[in-house]
């Protein structure tokens, strides 16, 4: 979707985009407006969703997730990604679309260079109806027992483990590792979900995982709309820990540590967690957040005082590894586009990412939590999660009849091909 965005800098290994940074430790900005994209106030700020041209330049600063996505889709066709993050109604809410009606409608610009080619509104179109096929056919309603169901697993683990933190601490470690993994999935689909029942569970993974909702959203949006592209999406660049493009490749420093990354690189995967609470901590912190704040002090009150400290440490690192084993497995051997050279939204989702198809039975598939289903959930991640597995047939044959390729692997072969994407990485010259 960012074709040719910003192709002046692509060569730069050093330009500054708000929200990807190479630096995991760093802690990104969220409301810069992208470089390039400053211009005279008077002059319209144009985006198309549908077969509409909307002024937004009156909206940006009022935008809930920053003025500078406003600016990314400036003379663009913003379509796929508005219906694809946003409440229009069949996914729990029309608050978005009714904000978007409000909107002033303008001309086109006279710069047509960033808009999408014939061949990708001919997919952008197909997907559209398919997005209200599955509407109309309920794929976007919320099943309460399902709902209810989900939220009992997690406290049930939560409670089991802290029942016997003193009595057991290994049992109880491990119950709390899976309790904070399953957390972590939930609140995913609470975070990105719309309607009353998410509104109302939003900071669930605030309360039990410590992790700040408001900095989560904005760095996995950025994921979700340019996945695998360069420099907008910190996911895959997470140097000096992990490179999964050679230095020679990606213009950035080399380390004494990528050699031995294929050694480290997974017993690595376990500080995930830590590393998103330092997030949650310094931008709450940073943006003055008390209801984040308050939250997040909830939870380290909760891990001090009801459990052995060796319990909540363990824990924190155990669930760590079993999400960023999981999360990262479906995208990082995948294609990784050069900054301003990424496909049109759908078309590069299928570039990007991969399903997992789980051969360990039940148990594996409820230890992904929906992650398995990637592809499924980043075309569509306003969808409920159980609904995935009935998709992805229906996905699988929408593809087939636009000539786009489907990737999806055994989860064996994808966590193998993962290590072998570290291993071939570390080994370069």
């Amino acid at each position: 979707m960012a074709r040719r965005f910003a192709s002046r800098v692509r060569a730069r290994a050093s330009v500054r985009t708000p929200g990807a940074v190479a630096n995991p430790l760093a802690t990104p900005t969220y409301d810069d407006v992208p470089e390039g994209r400053e211009r005279d106030a008077k002059e319209p700020i144009r985006l198309k969703i549908g077969d509409e041209w909307y002024d937004a330049r009156g909206w940006a600063k009022a935008h809930p997730g920053g003025e500078r996505w406003i600016h990314f889709f400036d003379g663009r066709d913003a379509t796929d990604i508005f219906y694809a993050l946003h409440s229009y109604g069949p996914n729990g809410s029309d608050l978005a679309l009714r904000r978007l009606s409000k909107l002033p409608r303008c001309d086109p610009p006279k710069d047509m260079s960033r808009m999408p080619s014939k061949e990708s509104y001919a997919v952008i179109s197909s997907f559209g109806e398919l997005r209200d096929k599955l509407a109309e056919d309920g794929f976007f309603k919320r099943n309460p027992v399902k709902e209810a169901w989900a939220l009992f697993q997690v406290v049930a683990l939560y409670v089991s483990g802290t029942a016997v933190a003193y009595s057991h601490p290994f049992i109880a470690t491990i119950l709390l590792s899976l309790g904070m993994q399953q957390a972590g999935w939930l609140g995913h689909d609470y975070v990105h979900g719309r309607g009353p029942w998410c509104d109302l569970m939003r900071y669930m993974p605030t309360l039990l995982n410590g992790h700040s909702v408001e900095w989560w959203m904005q760095k996995h949006s950025m994921h979700h709309t340019f996945t695998n592209e360069e420099h907008l999406d910190n996911d895959i660049m997470m140097e000096p820990f992990f490179y999964l493009r050679e230095p020679s490749a990606s213009g950035r420093p080399d380390h004494p540590m990528r050699k031995y990354q294929h050694i480290y690189g997974y017993p690595l995967l376990s500080i995930m967690f830590w590393l998103w609470r330092f997030h949650s901590i310094t931008t709450a912190w940073g943006r003055k957040d008390v209801k984040e704040l308050a939250m997040i002090g909830v939870n380290y009150l909760f891990l001090a005082t009801m459990m052995p400290w060796q319990v909540a440490v363990g824990s924190i690192f155990f669930s760590g590894f079993l999400v960023g084993a999981l999360v990262s497995a479906t995208h990082q051997s995948e294609e990784i586009m050069d900054f301003g050279e990424g496909a049109e939204y759908v078309e590069g989702q299928f570039r990007s990412t991969r399903d997992a198809e789980c051969v360990f039975g039940g148990l594996e598939t409820w230890l992904w939590g929906g992650m398995d289903t990637q592809l499924e959930h980043h075309l569509f991640p306003t969808m409920p999660r159980y609904h995935y597995h009935k998709l992805r047939p229906l996905l699988k044959s929408w593809a087939k009849a636009n000539g786009i390729e489907y990737r999806s692997s055994p989860s064996t072969t994808i966590i193998s091909d993962n290590f072998k994407t570290l291993f071939r990485v570390a080994k370069a010259a």
